[in-house]
């Protein structure tokens, strides 16, 4: 390993101890809110082909099959494997962008990167990492950022697609899709149909790679096709998969979307401005300031106004100065970030709150897009060296950088009462014979009498609280 290379990844092993230290902090080995499902649907027997052999298998994300077995078998099912799988599996999208950015070269890219990895790394996300279950979003989410670096840089070159290359960017949609991102493979699929569409028009322009052969071009032009049809392949078994789903809204509305938008058209537009909004900052830091007066609401408004404005930007400067010309990566992250915002809209307002995208489960498939930004403006500022350009670029990195800071130091400040919740969840778990229902939901954010039969399994097999 080279001194550069090293340069790259010590802000992300930075990071993964930060995070570590923070689950060390508010974490304790309590199956607890969304275990409670899995306990009643998987435990004991996980080794049970029934519960594996599904139609609808794929949307329960294959992959963490084998790691419930593997910690129930090894490790007594702990919350904590899965709490560290997530934390690693966080580290792995770091480690891509590492390779990424120092493909960029030179210092300011490398001060660039400490920067976007503090943001990355921020604890806006605490949610998703002190939620065990959802150590897979982090797996995924990790995994299109590695495969959008890897058409980075083949898009970067002008030579031939090695067969390997093509190779990687048919599998690495199957695999994700099929086995890991579950609902996450939707938005990612269409962000990959729509860069490979780009690439391939890209192709077609002759005049763009004058020095190229016909053969290059068609090489290029095939293994970008290819690609393409494997990612709508991917999503074609996903979506089979899905078609026997049968799932439950605990809830949600049965109106219509129509009805909603005549009768209160002011909901979604509220919707998306707080959760554009959230991408500076966490819910519980926005709940706090928007409840302070009539006034603060509305600069949490703003606030998510000039986020999506900071989008369109971005946008718009990668087409203008050509940035997809030499990098596509930042133009492919600020459209996730974007397209994942539209999503969780239309996901999720069934709900009826407006406050439900800004959920700090949502927060690192925002934080795509917020990356993707601050490296649009600082490849704008590095071609042409403006006032616009570098005003943008500061701009971004202290707007963005204050509120993942505040976030970050607002929840350290929170995570001892998160592990004193979870000691008194514990306690009420060890004494679930003894505890009234009422006491167990509350505890355990779960029926009171799901939660008692969820304890009872736990105790007659010595896992989790019982080991």
């Amino acid at each position: 390993m080279t001194k550069k290379q090293l340069a790259y990844l010590i802000p992300v092993l930075a990071g993964l101890v930060f995070c570590f230290y923070y689950v060390r902090t508010a974490c304790l080995d309590v199956a607890y809110t969304d275990y409670v499902r899995l306990v009643l649907s998987y435990l004991p027997d996980v080794m049970n082909p029934d519960k594996f052999l599904v139609p609808d298998i794929l949307t329960r994300v294959p992959v963490t099959y084998l790691a419930r077995i593997v910690n129930v078998k090894f490790f007594g099912y702990s919350t904590l494997f899965d709490i560290s799988l997530g934390v690693l599996s966080l580290g792995l999208g770091g480690f891509a962008m590492a390779r990424y950015m120092q493909r960029q070269g030179g210092f300011a890219m490398w001060i660039l990167w400490v920067f976007l990895s503090v943001l990355y790394f921020g604890l806006n996300q605490w949610e998703m990492i002190t939620n065990g279950t959802g150590w897979v979003c982090f797996l995924s989410i990790s995994g299109f950022i590695g495969h959008f670096v890897l058409i980075d840089r083949i898009a970067a070159s002008r030579g031939e697609v090695s067969g390997k290359d093509v190779f990687l960017l048919c599998l690495i949609p199957l695999v994700l899709d099929t086995l890991v991102a579950g609902p996450y493979c939707g938005g990612y699929s269409v962000i990959l149909v729509l860069t490979y569409l780009g690439l391939m028009f890209r192709e077609i322009r002759k005049k763009t790679y004058a020095r190229e052969t016909g053969h290059t071009r068609r090489n290029r032009f095939f293994a970008w096709f290819l690609s393409s049809a494997a990612a709508v392949g991917s999503l074609a078994l996903y979506l089979w998969s899905n078609h026997f789903a049968v799932y439950e809204h605990r809830g949600a509305t049965d109106r219509a979307l129509l009805d909603v938008a005549k009768e209160t058209p002011s909901f979604f537009v509220q919707f998306l401005l707080k959760a554009f909004a959230s991408d500076v900052i966490g819910l519980n830091q926005v709940t706090g300031f928007m409840n302070r007066s009539e006034n603060h609401m509305r600069m949490v408004y703003a606030l998510g106004g000039l986020v999506i404005l900071a989008y369109l930007a971005a946008v718009w400067l990668n087409w203008k100065m050509k940035i997809t010309a030499d990098t596509i990566f930042p133009l492919i992250m600020v459209l996730s970030g974007g397209l994942n915002h539209l999503l969780i809209l239309v996901s999720r307002w069934i709900f009826m709150n407006p406050d439900y995208g800004m959920s700090s489960r949502y927060a690192l498939q925002y934080k795509m897009g917020v990356i993707g930004i601050v490296l649009t403006f600082a490849m704008a500022a590095r071609i042409r060296r403006s006032g616009v350009h570098a005003f943008l670029l500061t701009m971004a990195i202290l707007v963005f950088g204050a509120g993942s800071l505040w976030t970050t130091y607002k929840e350290l400040e929170t995570a001892p009462y998160r592990k004193a919740y979870l000691e008194r969840a514990r306690k009420v778990g060890l004494n679930y014979r003894n505890e009234p229902d009422e006491v167990l939901a509350a505890q355990f954010q779960h029926s009171g009498a799901k939660v008692r039969e969820a304890l009872r399994i736990l105790e007659a097999n010595r896992l989790n609280i019982f080991r």
